[in-house]
C-alpha cells in the first residue's frame, strides 16, 4: 500500500457521496426492501437482547433512511437517529411522516454528535463503526464518546453478518443504477491493518467523481481491548443477529455490550 495519508474530511466526503448514491437509487424507484431482507430479524434480536421496553430511549447510529429507526419507534421507543447524509435523512423524515411516527433525526458525524446521555440502548446495524477511523487512537476516542451516552448498565449492539476479519489484498466491485455507475477498489495492508478504498462515480454526461478513504481495520482481539478501555463489558458475540454463538471460522461479527455499572 502506498504512503498516502487521508484525513477525516476525505473520509466524510466518501461516506456522503456513497449515501447520496443510495438515496438517488431509492428516489429513482429502487426498493429498499432489496437491501433490507433481514430487518425484521434484526429488530427482534435488538428488542430482546437490549431488553427494551416501550418508552426507553434508543440511539440508532448510521440510521440511513430509517430502516431500523422507524420499526423501533413503532414498538414505542423514544428513538434518535443519527446519520451523516442529508439525502438519506430527508428520506427518513418522509418515511416517518407517511407512517405517522416520531423520531429525532440528527445530521451529524458520529465523531462529533451533539448529543448527551443517557440512552437506555444504542444500536448500529449497518457495518461496524470501529472500522470507520484512521487509527486505533481515533477509534478509541469515538468509542468512549459513544459509551458515555449510555446510562450505567445500558446496552450497545453493533456489527454485521458480512464482517470479514481479514480483507483481500486487492478487490474491485462494480455497481450501476439509472443514470450512473461506480467502481469501488480496495487495497488492504494486513501487517498494518489499514484498508484504503477508492470510489470512482460516473454520473450524467459521463461526469466523473473520485473519492478515497483510508481506515484502520481492527481484529476482534483489537476490538475486545478497545471495548474494555472504553468501559464496555462484552455480553455476547454472534456471527449474525441470531442466537447461535460466535464461531471464528464463519463470516459476520455482532457484539452485545453493556456500559459498566457505576
Amino acid at each position: 500500500m502506498h504512503s498516502l495519508t487521508l484525513d477525516h474530511r476525505s473520509h466524510l466526503d466518501w461516506n456522503r457521496q456513497i449515501a447520496a448514491g443510495w438515496a438517488r437509487r431509492m428516489i429513482n424507484g429502487d426498493s429498499p426492501a432489496a437491501w433490507a431482507d433481514d430487518t425484521e430479524t434484526e429488530i427482534h434480536f435488538a428488542i430482546t437482547h437490549l431488553q427494551l421496553d416501550p418508552g426507553d430511549r434508543l440511539l440508532d447510529i448510521g440510521c440511513g433512511w430509517g430502516r431500523h429507526s422507524l420499526p423501533l419507534a413503532a414498538y414505542g421507543l423514544s428513538v434518535t437517529g443519527v446519520d451523516l447524509s442529508h439525502e438519506l435523512l430527508t428520506l427518513a423524515r418522509y418515511n416517518a411522516r407517511r407512517r405517522g411516527l416520531t423520531v429525532n433525526w440528527v445530521e451529524s458525524d458520529i465523531a462529533d454528535m451533539p448529543l448527551r446521555g443517557s440512552f437506555d440502548a444504542i444500536v448500529q446495524f449497518c457495518g461496524n463503526f470501529m472500522t470507520w477511523f484512521t487509527d486505533r487512537e481515533r477509534a478509541l476516542e469515538v468509542l468512549r464518546r459513544v459509551a458515555i451516552l449510555l446510562r450505567p448498565g445500558g446496552r450497545l449492539l453493533l456489527g454485521t453478518n458480512d464482517w470479514e476479519p481479514e480483507l483481500p489484498h486487492r478487490s474491485q466491485q462494480w455497481d450501476e443504477w439509472p443514470g450512473g455507475a461506480a467502481i469501488y477498489r480496495q487495497r488492504y495492508d494486513a501487517q498494518q491493518r489499514m484498508a484504503e478504498t477508492q470510489a470512482v462515480i460516473f454520473g450524467p454526461q459521463h461526469q466523473r467523481l473520485e473519492y478515497r478513504r483510508q481506515t484502520w481495520w481492527p481484529s476482534h482481539e483489537d476490538m475486545d481491548t478497545l471495548f474494555a478501555q472504553a468501559g464496555l463489558v462484552i455480553r455476547g458475540r454472534y456471527n449474525a443477529y441470531v442466537d447461535a454463538p460466535y464461531h471464528p471460522d464463519q463470516r459476520g461479527l455482532v457484539y452485545l455490550l453493556a456500559r459498566e455499572e457505576m
